[in-house]
Order: C-alpha cells, then structure tokens, then sequence
C-alpha cells in the first residue's frame, strides 16, 4: 500500500487545482481516526 505521507509530498509538487489532497482534509482525516482510537480505546475500559 502506498504510503500517504509520499502520497501527500507528491500532492504538494501539483497546482493547488489538482491536488487530491488538500491540507485540510488530511489534518481533518487525522483527527477523525484519533478520536475513533480515544473512544474506542474508553469503551473497552469501561466494558472491562
């Protein structure tokens, strides 16, 4: 699987109109998956 990190640096080199992968939804995605981990890592605390 490709990396997204190179993923991301290829993306950079593009015209802003091409980039697949805009700073925003990248920061976004990542915060996202963070708090899945929080919750899930609180509801298998409290479910034991």
């Amino acid at each position: 699987m490709a990396n997204p990190e190179e993923l991301r640096k290829q993306d950079q080199k593009l015209p802003r109109q091409q980039r697949k992968y805009p700073q925003s939804r990248v920061t976004q995605v990542m915060w996202v998956l963070i708090a899945l981990v929080v919750v899930a890592a609180i509801v298998s605390a409290v479910t034991g």
